[in-house]
C-alpha cells in the first residue's frame, strides 16, 4: 500500500553548486549517453533506455535547471508510480546514490499511510 501523502522531489536539491569543471564533465557526460541512446535506437540489439536515464541524471549533476525540470515531470506522475519508482531504487546498494536521489525510509512512507483496519497484517 503506498502511503497518502505524495513523496518527496526525486532529485535532491544541492547544498553547494559543483566546480564548474565538474558541471562540464557531467554536461559532457550526458550528452555522450544521450548519443549512445539514439544509436540505442537505431540500432535493435542495444536499448537506448539505460543510456537516456543515465544522461538525464548527468543532466541534472550539471544543471539546477534540469534537476527542477525533472523532478516536476516526476510530480506529474499518479502518485502510486512516483512510490514504486522509490521503492525500485531503494534496492541500489550506492550511498553515493542516496544523496542524490531521495527516498524515504521505511519508516518514512509509512507514516503517512492510513491506520490499518481490523484483518489486515
Amino acid at each position: 500500500m503506498t502511503p497518502d501523502r505524495d513523496p518527496p522531489d526525486l532529485l535532491r536539491e544541492q547544498k553547494h553548486h559543483r566546480p564548474l569543471w565538474v558541471r562540464v564533465l557531467c554536461f559532457a557526460g550526458a550528452v555522450i549517453f544521450f548519443v549512445l541512446g539514439i544509436v540505442g535506437w537505431l540500432i535493435p540489439v542495444l536499448t537506448g533506455i539505460p543510456f537516456y536515464v543515465a544522461g538525464l541524471a548527468l543532466l541534472a549533476l550539471a544543471s539546477d535547471g534540469a534537476r527542477r525540470l525533472i523532478n516536476r515531470l516526476e510530480r506529474r506522475l499518479p502518485r502510486h508510480l512516483r512510490w514504486a519508482v522509490r521503492h525500485g531504487l531503494a534496492h541500489i546498494p550506492s550511498k553515493w546514490f542516496r544523496r542524490l536521489v531521495n527516498i524515504p525510509t521505511a519508516e518514512e512512507s509509512r507514516a503517512g499511510s492510513p491506520p490499518a483496519g481490523p484483518g489486515t497484517p
